[in-house]
């Protein structure tokens, strides 16, 4: 049985928005859902498999449609995505169908009904590449993955929308996939032999954070494309070390390497940090520095 509304932390005031969250069994959704859930929101997941109430092929226009029409939503996070790199490499029509014709199917449902539905539509870093901090207007697409990402925000962009891009690291929720962090802390603390690299830039958020953040766009629902990310950035290899201070873990098998040293099918950017300043002065918070984020791993990992 699905749950449905619920009295928030603050007063026991029913939240009556219905929120459709697409990919919910990912990384980003299998935080999010319960964390909406927890505070009273109205949600419904799709997702591939699990416990979800949504199992249509989004890409499909016919089951996109018969599948919005069911739930009607008033807000529709769209966490939905081909995110491995190397198969958008391999296959930029996969690409396409997940990380653009789904876009196009959910924007066609909303131009078509009147309930004022909002889409969040979750982007990447990957868009960028070059010396950073990078803001929006700076798109550089170096892979099919982030040209595929890129044109999904411009499907989004035809309706009410918030677009996000973004990164994230903590610990995963999600059956057979791991994050960044949970790769790093498992090899670590096995002594596996890791290289991390120096010439690979980011500045992203913990899932706690983004998750957080993420009621408050729901909430504003500011039509924006923006940034959304810690307030600075480092190497991936300093990520890496820091996080391994934090956690009190050893770092005698992990040498700091380039990217290059490994052979990928897709091409990866060196520099994805991001200013994300216009963020904060629209939705009117102060984002969290990198080292900040790492610390908080500590808790994290240790629940």
């Amino acid at each position: 049985m699905r749950a449905t509304g619920g009295e928030d932390r603050a007063g026991g005031v029913l939240r009556t928005e219905r929120i459709l969250i697409t990919g919910a069994r990912g990384l980003l959704g299998t935080a999010l859902v319960p964390y909406l859930r927890e505070r009273g929101y109205d949600i419904w997941c799709h997702g591939r498999g699990g416990d979800v109430e949504i199992r249509a092929d989004l890409c499909d226009p016919a089951q996109a449609r018969a599948a919005l029409d069911e739930v009607s939503p008033n807000v529709i996070v769209n966490l939905a995505a081909l995110t491995n790199v190397d198969a958008c490499e391999r296959s930029p029509q996969q690409a396409y169908r997940a990380n653009v014709r789904l876009v196009e199917n959910l924007t066609s449902w909303m131009r078509d009904t009147s309930n004022g539905c909002h889409l969040v539509q979750l982007s990447t870093d990957q868009v960028y590449d070059g010396p950073g901090p990078h803001r929006e207007d700076d798109i550089t697409l170096s892979n099919y993955y982030g040209f595929s990402k890129y044109a999904g925000e411009l499907a989004a962009a035809s309706v009410d929308h918030t677009i996000l891009r973004t990164n994230f690291f903590g610990p995963s929720r999600c059956v057979g996939r791991m994050s960044l962090s949970d790769w790093l802390v498992q090899s670590m603390a096995n002594s596996d032999p890791i290289t991390v690299f120096e010439d690979v830039r980011f500045s992203p958020l913990s899932l706690q954070s983004l998750v957080s953040l993420l009621e408050v766009v729901i909430a504003k629902k500011e039509r924006v494309a923006v940034n959304v990310g810690s307030r600075d950035g480092m190497s991936k290899a300093d990520f890496a070390f820091a996080l391994a201070e934090v956690m009190q873990l050893p770092t005698e098998n992990m040498k700091r390497g380039t990217s290059e040293q490994i052979k990928l099918a897709a091409y990866r950017p060196k520099d994805m940090t991001m200013d994300s300043s216009r963020f904060e002065t629209a939705f009117g918070v102060e984002l969290p520095t990198l080292k900040a984020e790492i610390q908080s791993m500590r808790g994290a990992y240790a629940s």
